[in-house]
């Protein structure tokens, strides 16, 4: 198994789909910008990953960390967050995020684009008045956002800002969090780590780690059939 230390920006924004604000899950009480060094392991031989052309084939994939025609992906992050679906069309646009409630009940979270066709902005009518925004580097191509944010746009917001190499390989992460326009500190370590990887290349398991805290985020992911 290939286990690559390494931050997605999706991780975080389905970690605060649906979570409460204020636990240490996400906390706030001890926080501070930190820079956090992100370093990849060789790959192993028994990783089960085909020879992929490891490139997106949307914005919208590039968006979620996906590769290949992906139908769905399912997050499920354990007791403490709720499970949230994203759904895509065959050219690879999203055509809903929805999560879902212990009751089963469903709900789907309004999406905004940019100016150029990048999700912008993700929120959830029963969250409100907090968003999750991403941005994105300048340049051509598909990207990953750089930066996530999760905010009430009131002075309390968390953010986190990938610097990545001239290849695009992520070398670190800055984590800021303010309460009340104040930046609280935190001198805890924080990682993230991809694991068990399918055919396509895309992760299924990643584990954060934050201080003496672990979380774990699942996804499943469904294909549409290849022509």
């Amino acid at each position: 198994m290939k286990i690559i230390l390494f931050a997605a920006a999706i991780i975080l924004l389905v970690s605060a789909c649906g979570q409460n604000q204020g636990q240490k899950e996400e906390t706030a009480d001890t926080k501070k910008a930190v820079t956090t060094e992100v370093k990849a392991e060789e790959p192993v031989a028994e990783q089960p990953v085909e020879a992929v052309k490891h490139e997106y084939l949307s914005q919208d994939l590039a968006t979620f960390d996906l590769y290949g025609k992906v139908e769905s992906v399912n997050y499920d992050k354990g007791e403490h967050t709720l499970p949230v679906c994203v759904q895509f069309d065959t050219n690879g646009k999203v055509t809903s995020i929805v999560r879902t409630d212990s009751g089963g009940n469903k709900e789907n979270a309004q999406i905004l684009y940019d100016g150029s066709d990048k999700i912008e902005t993700i929120l959830f009518e029963s969250d409100d008045p907090w968003i999750n925004v991403l941005t994105y580097r300048d340049g051509e191509g598909f990207q990953a956002p750089i930066t996530y944010t999760t905010t009430n746009q009131m002075g309390n917001y968390t953010e986190v800002t990938y610097q990545r190499d001239s290849s695009g390989i992520v070398t670190g992460i800055q984590r800021e969090e303010s309460i009340h326009f104040a930046l609280v500190e935190d001198n805890d370590p924080y990682t993230i780590e991809l694991s068990d990887f399918d055919r396509m290349g895309n992760w299924l398991l990643c584990t954060k780690k934050w201080g003496e805290y672990t979380f774990v985020i699942k996804r499943t992911i469904s294909y549409y059939q290849q022509d």
